[in-house]
């Protein structure tokens, strides 16, 4: 229950981050918005090691670098989905997919696995079927569902590494996952002539998705230490938040279809939670 907490809190931080880092994409570019969140999430996980320094380990230090890799693809590819497509749409593919890729590796490294938890991935898989699944294909939902893949494959490996690494070592973990991605990131903006970092009068909610992008890594691995795998189904909740932020903030369109969607993977998270 502990780990399912953390990661519901985890999710719901990824709700504030997307919140402000929307408007960082709205006021420049989807990849200055994910290159400037990773850069004040990792200056903001650096400052934890202060409160929360953790032992040193080669191992997972590169599991971390490796996990921010993955992060670092699934954020850049998840607001490049959100700014071309609606919200109720990429969120949740990528949230089941960041959901089913650990879970697979768990049932590979012969985690226990109860019968109600497989009856929640069956309901997330409906769900995640009545999200994107229409009679009509518009470019917008084609377009979706190809950054919502991207980014649920990039999140999925991200997440999915870090069931590996020993507790103790969590906090360089974490720190090195952020180093790695802004490594990754800036670079990229450079590339693609964007801006590295938030422009002025967008730079205050800049830091602001930073530091929830941050605080979201922090409660995710500590949910880990008690409950790996009701922490990775906690944190697949973040598409509730994602989508409420889209509809209420942004006027994101949303169907009847997507929503009982969504309540179906919502269900199936609480019955792997429950499991």
């Amino acid at each position: 229950m502990i780990g399912a907490l953390f990661g519901v809190g985890a999710a719901l931080l990824i709700g504030f981050s997307d919140l402000f880092g929307r408007r960082v994409a709205l006021h420049s570019s989807a990849i200055t918005s994910a290159s400037s969140m990773q850069a004040f999430g990792a200056a903001a996980v650096l400052l934890s090691l202060i409160a929360w320094p953790g032992s040193f380990s080669a191992q997972d230090l590169t599991l971390g670098a490796i996990s921010g890799a993955g992060f670092a693809v699934g954020l850049c590819c998840y607001y490049l989905g959100l700014t071309r497509a609606s919200s109720a749409i990429v969120a949740p593919l990528a949230a089941v997919l960041a959901t089913l890729v650990p879970f697979g590796w768990a049932i590979m490294r012969e985690v226990e696995i109860s019968a109600v938890s497989l009856i929640g991935v069956v309901l997330a898989l409906m769900g995640l079927v009545a999200v994107t699944a229409g009679r009509q294909r518009s470019g917008s939902v084609i377009t979706g569902i190809k950054w919502g893949l991207l980014s649920g494959v990039g999140y999925g490996v991200g997440q999915a590494v870090l069931l590996d690494v020993a507790s103790t070592s969590g906090p360089i973990a974490i720190a090195g996952q952020r180093v790695i991605a802004v490594a990754l990131m800036l670079p990229l903006a450079v590339l693609t002539k964007n801006r590295t970092v938030a422009p002025r009068g967008s730079r205050i909610v800049g830091i602001a998705a930073g530091i929830c992008a941050g605080g979201a890594s922090i409660a995710f691995f500590q949910g880990l230490r008690f409950d790996p795998l009701a922490t990775v189904i906690g944190i697949s909740l973040f598409p509730v938040f994602t989508v409420l932020v889209g509809r209420l903030q942004y006027d994101d369109a949303i169907e009847k279809r997507q929503i009982i969607g969504i309540i179906l993977a919502v269900i199936g998270t609480v019955c792997v939670v429950a499991g």
